[in-house]
């Protein structure tokens, strides 16, 4: 007898697996219900299809007739599942044109995603030139758009919101970014971090105003857009709203499905719900994560693995999805962010001890031409070094060393192993002591009581009653400033510096990031002085600072 399977939603995780499952059997009838006009679509090359980089054309990875015919799908567009009845196995789709029908099912998978989450006080819906963006009628419609516009508001400054903006900046655009927090990538960055892509954003033109909310959104007779900041209206020709989105449950809470805590539909690692007949994938879906609860992470790497997986439980195979881990990657002008894992926010909350460390390398030999910096924070276990999360920024190799941090958690590993990695090592591509190497071994020194560090909180609260001293070289100071009432002391110099001091004096030392100034605690601690190194430097105090003291 030929299963039939229903799958709701023919993007990403629907027709992934739609079409593995295809794969694994012939016979089977499989229908795919899609409310849109398009399916199997680029939802990650949506920003870029603002400035043209990625044409109208390359927006689907492959079109209705193709799948339908190379898969033998049935693929109906335009229509949406209104109703499920588990106890009967029958859906009820509506189309858009058309009366209302019922299809029976054996196996039914839910891929809803999810949809823009639009503050209740903006009607999109009545204003011309306010958009959101998460379809390719969506991106459409903001392309024609961008060929008038001249200035443009961007509501919200995540991922989605950095690349609507910087898209909209190369096409020519003035373009302003309202983040109602104090932060860009409130989710994924740390303060610290965020600094850096702030900065480059407005070293770009962007105009940025964090802690700024947009209280209304009310559209001109001439066709302009009036936004309402601070209490003062600014006019728009453009408005995107990219606040987040929201998983789609509606049918999921109509079967009557329990929900987890994210407002997403909860499944284990074979893409069941507590429904034995029906699966659910992709950006609707909370899976186990590998922090051992269940998460909800709308990407589109683990969205495609999980309709290959639950095709194989449809199938009969033996599978099972692999914990996630929130790996993610986005372009900013020239900057890459890399982010891995879990942040210091989420530590805080669950209560879970951790240690953090900062550094900067180079993402090849500095003597190789063209080396740039990338920045790092790596978060881990401080009795045992196990990896709990990574971020990275820069302007080349951050997609590597972040691929490889994701590799390390994903097995567990600690400080210390991602210390002894034999990486690739050439002078184009890496240094001897690759970046990741490099953050094992501060923090194997870290673990092991080898390094002392102090972090930013407690040096601002404790740094009366020590001394401060910059080890970096005159030049250095010079040209990025200095902590107000330091000494100056560069690390050729300190030994004879330690041999005048009192051997119970406190001392903390600090650098450009944290480098020499974990060598000066090392000398001065040999010399009987309990010294500890500011983790992340001057960086680390300028961002979180700002302006000079």
């Amino acid at each position: 007898m030929r299963k039939q399977v229903l799958v709701v939603g023919g993007n990403a995780a629907g027709m992934s697996t739609a079409t593995r499952l295809r794969r694994l059997d012939e016979v089977a009838e499989i229908t795919v219900i899609e409310a849109t006009d398009h399916v199997s679509y680029a939802s990650c090359g949506l920003p870029y299809h603002l400035n043209d980089t990625v044409p109208e054309s390359e927006l689907a990875v492959m079109g209705t007739d193709q799948l339908s015919a190379a898969f033998n799908l049935d693929i109906r567009t335009g229509e949406r599942v209104v109703d499920i009845v588990p106890e009967t196995q029958h859906a009820t789709i509506e189309p858009r044109d058309g009366e209302p029908y019922e299809l029976g099912y054996d196996e039914l998978v839910l891929a809803t995603g999810a949809e823009p989450l639009v503050p209740p006080m903006f009607d999109v819906e009545a204003i011309e030139h306010c958009h959101t963006l998460r379809t390719v009628d969506d991106a459409i419609d903001i392309r024609q758009a961008v060929d008038t516009a001249e200035r443009a508001l961007v509501i919200g400054g995540g991922y989605i919101g950095i690349e609507v903006a910087e898209n909209l900046t190369e096409s020519g655009h003035e373009v302003v970014i309202a983040e109602l927090l104090d932060q860009v990538m409130p989710n994924t960055l740390g303060a610290e971090m965020a600094a850096l892509v702030e900065a480059h954003l407005e070293a770009h033109g962007v105009d940025l105003r964090l802690g700024t909310g947009v209280e209304d959104l009310t559209e001109t007779d001439y066709k302009a857009v009036l936004a309402t900041m601070d209490g003062t209206d600014h006019e728009f020709d453009l408005v995107v709203i990219s606040t987040g989105v929201r998983p789609r449950t509606e049918l999921a809470e109509a079967v009557g499905l329990e929900l987890h805590d994210s407002g997403a539909i909860p499944v284990d690692e074979r893409l069941r719900t507590e429904e034995p007949s029906i699966h659910a994938v992709g950006d609707a879906v909370a899976v186990p994560s590998i922090f051992g609860e269940r998460a909800w992470i709308p990407l589109g790497g683990p969205a495609n693995r999980e309709g290959r997986v639950a095709a194989n439980d449809i199938a009969g195979h033996d599978d099972a999805l692999a914990p996630v881990l929130d790996t993610a990657i986005a372009k900013v002008f020239n900057l890459d962010v890399g982010t891995v894992g879990l942040t210091e926010t989420a530590l805080i909350e669950d209560g879970r001890p951790y240690e953090a460390i900062y550094t900067a390398e180079p993402d090849h030999a500095g003597y190789y031409p063209g080396a740039t910096d990338i920045h790092f924070k790596l978060l881990f276990d401080p009795d045992d070094g196990t990896i709990l999360g990574a971020q990275a920024i820069g302007e080349a190799g951050v997609d590597k060393r972040t691929d490889v941090l994701a590799t390390a958690i994903s097995h567990g590993d600690t400080v210390f192993e991602i210390r002894d990695l034999d990486l690739a090592y050439a002078p184009p591509y890496s240094a001897a002591k690759d970046p990741v190497n490099i953050l094992g071994m501060i923090g194997a020194n870290i673990v092991e009581g080898v390094a002392e560090i102090i972090h930013l909180d407690e040096f601002l609260d404790t740094r009366e009653a020590a001394t401060v001293v910059d080890t970096r070289p005159p030049a250095m100071r010079e040209t990025q400033g200095s902590i107000p009432g330091d000494e100056h002391v560069p690390l050729g110099k300190l030994r004879s510096w330690a041999a005048d001091r009192e051997a119970d004096e406190e001392v903390v030392t600090y650098c450009k990031i944290g480098k020499s100034s974990y060598m000066a605690t090392r000398i001065l601690n040999h010399e009987g002085i309990e010294a500890r190194s500011l983790t992340g430097g001057y960086y680390r105090y300028r961002a979180a600072e700002g302006a000079d003291d």
